[in-house]
């Protein structure tokens, strides 16, 4: 087999002129739209004195147009930064940066005459892993919009390792490399926060104007909201749907919980996908406290770290897949993305209609995804 050297030489000679990503495989295209809400009112997990918390977000909508066009998946500050950070954590010598740099992202344009959104659909708020920037589940939550939701990514100032700002700024974060319960709580009850946050401005005309300068001063309904995530931010999206009845349902990708459920449970539906062979015993804890639909899937050759675009952008670029199964598992990245989006789509329509259930949730469609196999379910 290669050395992992090789392969990352190989990768730089593949990415200079720039690669394109696949195209989101639902029934729509999918605007983007980059901007900030700011928090004047709240400390940060990590400061004495309150601070504006400027949250900085990618929100995906979807939309149906006659062509889309390439534009970057990460700013050149964000990928000129992950590069050697990535290196420096899994000891590789070779540069990572073109990975990102170069890699595009096919979305529509909001100023074409031919690009028509589809307007106040269901919203889900996506929280990312622990200390990574929102933009490495930019694919994904690009399938997901394609199914007809608006999807906002978030970055979580005092978090994410790197923020780049519209103005060009650029905040690092250099949080533990290895942080304890207590350490991972905080940070936990800070995008919990934010969630609520950015929920309330939702209905803040001017600071939606602001936003999405392309929808003007129009709140969005919060009726149909819900929130997902990797890792701590699946975590993330379960403790705050017990704060926050706005939340009509949770989804964890293989997010170990922090923080505390209600004493009373959680009522709203959760979804618990988890990497192969996962038995996680803060789930196994908690799952008689979640009083409403509930289910647990594994997803068979996938580790922690299969929950985000890495191995499409991997394969994007042309490089086998395979070489990278200890950190990234083996499962075909296309056939990930579309089981994500799939379960997305099924579990949180189903929260919002009030009426969980389906084939699909229900394991009735064994051959759709063979790869997904059901832990544990109840209550629908």
């Amino acid at each position: 087999m290669q050395s992992m050297r090789s392969i990352f030489l190989l990768l730089l000679a593949n990415t200079t002129a720039g690669y394109l990503v696949p195209n989101p495989p639902g029934k729509y295209n999918v605007t983007l739209t980059t901007g900030t809400l700011v928090d004047y009112t709240r400390n940060g997990p990590c400061t004495a004195t309150p601070t504006p918390r400027a949250l900085m977000l990618s929100v995906f909508q979807p939309a149906t147009c006659a062509s889309t066009v390439p534009v970057s998946y990460m700013p050149n500050k964000t990928a000129e930064y992950q590069g050697p950070f990535l290196q420096t954590q899994f000891n590789i010598s070779a540069n990572l940066t073109p990975l990102f740099l170069e890699a595009r992202l096919p979305v529509c344009l909001h100023d074409s005459s031919g690009c028509s959104p589809l307007d106040d659909g269901p919203i889900l708020l996506l929280s990312p892993g622990y200390g990574i920037p929102r933009l490495y589940y930019s694919v994904i939550a690009s399938a997901i919009a394609s199914e007809g939701f608006t999807v906002i990514t978030i970055d979580h100032p005092e978090d994410a390792n790197i923020i780049t700002y519209p103005d060009g700024h650029v905040v690092y974060n250099n949080g533990p490399s290895n942080p304890t319960s207590d350490v991972y709580t905080r940070y936990l009850y800070a995008r919990v926060a934010d969630a609520s946050f950015i929920i309330d401005q939702l209905s803040n005309a001017t600071a939606i104007a602001e936003l999405l300068p392309q929808r003007g001063p129009r709140q969005f309904p919060t009726d149909r909201v819900a929130m997902l995530g990797h890792s701590l931010g699946g975590a993330s999206a379960v403790i705050a749907a017990g704060q926050d009845r706005r939340l009509r349902g949770a989804i964890d990708w293989d997010g170990t919980l922090f923080g505390s459920l209600p004493p009373s449970g959680l009522s709203q539906p959760v979804l618990y996908m988890s990497e192969a062979n996962a038995t996680d015993p803060s789930w196994l804890a908690a799952w008689p406290q979640l009083k409403g639909p509930k289910l647990w899937v594994a997803v068979a050759n996938t580790t922690h770290e299969s929950f985000t675009d890495a191995l499409t952008l991997l394969q994007a670029v042309g490089q086998n897949t395979a070489a990278f199964a200890d950190l990234l598992g083996t499962i075909v990245p296309a056939e990930l993305v579309r089981i994500l989006a799939a379960y997305t789509t099924a579990w949180m329509n189903g929260a919002f209609t009030g009426k969980v259930g389906g084939p699909l949730l229900q394991g009735q469609e064994p051959e759709r995804f063979p790869e997904v196999s059901t832990v544990m379910k109840d209550n629908f």
